[in-house]
This record gives structure tokens, sequence and C-alpha cells, in this order.
């Protein structure tokens, strides 16, 4: 891998609708979070966004363009609060990821994006130990199912 990739190299291969949102989704992360290292991931077609911290980084976020659809993600997504169940991932049983979905604008308030950026970031600073209580702890809180919806027996 190639860390001195630049995002364009992964994004101008897509329509002009799904790079546009792809740099001002770029834009946002490095207005929001100050420090952010940018690598692009030509093997997964994502462009991963991280920390510094020492000798390691501190994955919190990435980009994934398709060609209908762009994604913005969260490293550590199954931990953030999303009561308005903004972010997708769950149905699809994902682990780790939760994402936004933008086809092909961004349909999110900018505020909202940055606050589950801050949050992201949040959450990867953590010790690892403390994510896995957090993992834990959420296990043992309620089954998540939406208010809305009702039990048929």
């Amino acid at each position: 891998m190639d860390a001195a990739l630049p995002a364009e190299f992964l994004l101008d291969e897509y329509p002009d609708a799904i790079r546009e949102t792809g740099r001002a989704l770029r834009e946002l992360i490095f207005r929001t979070v100050p420090g952010t290292v940018e690598t692009v991931r030509p093997g997964w077609r994502w462009i991963a966004y991280s920390l510094p911290d020492g000798r390691r980084v501190r994955n919190f976020a990435w980009i994934g363009p398709e060609r209908k659809h762009i994604h913005l993600g969260f490293e550590h997504g199954t931990l953030l609060a999303d009561k308005h169940r903004l972010l997708h991932g769950a149905e699809e049983r994902l682990k780790k990821f939760r994402y936004f979905t933008f086809e092909p604008s961004i349909d999110v308030e900018e505020a909202v994006l940055a606050d589950y950026l801050r949050r992201a970031v949040d959450l990867a600073i953590l010790p690892a130990s403390a994510r896995r209580a957090l993992v834990i702890e959420d296990s043992r809180g309620d089954d998540q199912v939406p208010d809305d919806w009702e039990l048929i027996e």
C-alpha cells in the first residue's frame, strides 16, 4: 500500500456527483477533526481517516465511494448512539462498522455529521479495553427494538 496516494486517485474514477460528495465529506472531516491523517486504501476502495497516537494511528472513519452512492463509515460504529437510526449496517449484521449512505448528495445536516465524527473520534482514542467494556455493557442493555415495532404473537 502506498500511503502517499492522494484521495483524488480513488475519487477520480467515479461519476462527478460521487466525486463532489466525496470532496465535501473530506472537507467536513478535516474541519471537524484537526490533525486527521488521510490514507487511501486502494484494495478496499476506501479512504481511511485516523488520528496519530505515538507510533500508531487510531482509525475513526472512512469514505467508501461506489458508482451510484457514497458512504461515510465509522470504525467503531456499533458503539455510536444512533437514536434516530440514521446509520446503516445493523441490517447487514455488521459487527463493527456503521455508515451513512448518500445517493449521491449529502442529505444529512452537516452539524449532525460533525457530531457523529466527533463521537467516532472519542471512541477511537479510547483504550481497547474501554471499548470492550462498552461492548459488554451494550450487550447487557435492551435489545434495541424500535419503540414503534409491535410484538406479534
